[in-house]
């Protein structure tokens, strides 16, 4: 028996069988398109199709031919292609062109400035094959303009530094990408993100995510906790900032994780990502903290049958996940433990020994995630007290 709605789902990856299987509760009907017949999603969707995802000739045909009412991207690669279908299909999407610049950070850097309230780090980019800048801004943050994770990411105090760190990020990027942005460090405050909903020209903030970094030099992720713990007055102050970047910058239609910084109750921009957030943010932690569906909300958008939450049903829940690893020692005794406590959500071991983290893993690393009601729990909330981070 046919289904009402069918959803066609561009890549591969974690996030492509997170959305198929949040599709399947809503009764939606799953085509996920790639080569990549190893992938856990070809096992997963109702149908898989072997096609590559930069053919969009041919995905907008068989979209056609199976009578798709919605295409989603699942990473940067694809928010583009997905943004090129959707519109030849006459689908809600991103607009096309914003679509294939968005992942850009000095694209975005530009369209942020004049935004209210919102603060950003002196820049300059930097082409690959260039001379390397001398007697800079010191300490700056080096990394890929397009890239996302962490990867490539470093934090150079001096000229030998950055030269170090240029050449980390120009091994992490593709030889096709050529630019790499460097800017001022932002020291001192706390990291956050942000999840957000876009829909024909409007925008809310669902959650906002507290991380645990390791800081210096690839400050990379290590864990998130939600809510984020703010004060009332910064919160509302998150709320009027991200619906104006999001205008500035011409998103629409789609998830949109925004990551900032904030310092003495200043929010700084550090990025913005025309998607979900990965590392278990979008699914299941907003799920889990808001009691709001947020990856189905995106599956609605997809098929233009969205309706925005209202922020006073969203409910306060805490949750959370740490990635354990030689960076979190200190949380290896309950890892071990965790299985005994009824906060427990999942629990993921890679392997029994502590290895370093040099980007953000959240699926190939030891993990644990864990959901409470209006506390976090105090097992937990000891270990990161230690920490400094409660």
């Amino acid at each position: 028996m046919s289904k009402e709605k069918i959803i066609a789902i561009i890549g591969s990856g974690e996030m492509a069988v997170i959305l198929v299987e949040n599709a399947k509760k809503m009764g939606v009907e799953t085509h996920s398109f790639s080569n990549n017949l190893h992938d856990r999603v070809v096992s997963v969707s109702d149908q898989h199709h072997d096609v590559s995802v930069f053919d969009t000739d041919r995905i907008v045909e068989i979209c056609e031919d199976i009578g798709v009412n919605g295409v989603l991207p699942t990473t940067e690669l694809t928010v583009s292609i997905a943004a090129i279908v959707s519109d030849a299909l006459g689908f809600p999407g991103m607009p096309v062109e914003l679509s294939k610049i968005i992942t850009d950070k000095a694209f975005v850097r530009e369209k942020a400035k004049g935004v209210k309230e919102l603060f950003q780090p002196n820049f300059i980019v930097w082409t690959v094959g260039d001379s390397v800048p001398a007697n800079l801004f010191y300490p700056v943050v080096v990394k890929p303009t397009s890239m996302g994770g962490k990867v490539g990411v470093s934090v150079a105090e001096n000229d030998k530094e950055l030269k170090e760190a240029l050449e980390y990020s120009i091994q992490a990027m593709p030889a096709t990408k050529r630019s790499i942005i460097i800017e001022s460090f932002i020291d001192g405050g706390k990291e956050y993100s942000v999840e957000s909903l876009s829909n024909h020209g409007k925008h809310m903030v669902i959650q906002v995510t507290e991380k645990i970094t390791s800081g210096p030099p690839h400050c990379v992720e290590l864990g998130h906790l939600q809510p984020a713990n703010l004060s009332d007055k910064i919160r509302d102050k998150v709320n009027r900032i991200i619906p104006e970047l999001l205008r500035k910058v011409g998103v629409d239609n789609t998830t949109t994780h925004t990551e900032i910084k904030i310092v003495d109750g200043e929010v700084y921009l550090i990025e913005l990502n025309a998607r979900s957030g990965g590392d278990h943010i979008a699914y299941p932690l907003t799920e889990l903290s808001t009691g709001y569906p947020y990856i189905q909300g995106a599956i609605n958008i997809a098929m233009d049958s969205f309706e925005f939450p209202d922020r006073k049903n969203l409910k306060k829940n805490h949750c959370g996940v740490i990635f354990v690893a030689d960076q979190t020692k200190e949380f290896e005794p309950l890892f071990e433990k965790c299985e005994q406590y009824d906060w427990l959500y999942k629990k993921n071991e890679r392997t029994k020994d502590l290895h370093e983290i040099v980007n953000n893993q959240a699926f190939d690393t030891n993990y644990f995630l864990f959901k409470a009601g209006e506390s976090i729990p105090e097992e937990i909330a000891r270990v990161l007290s230690q920490r400094g981070i409660l």
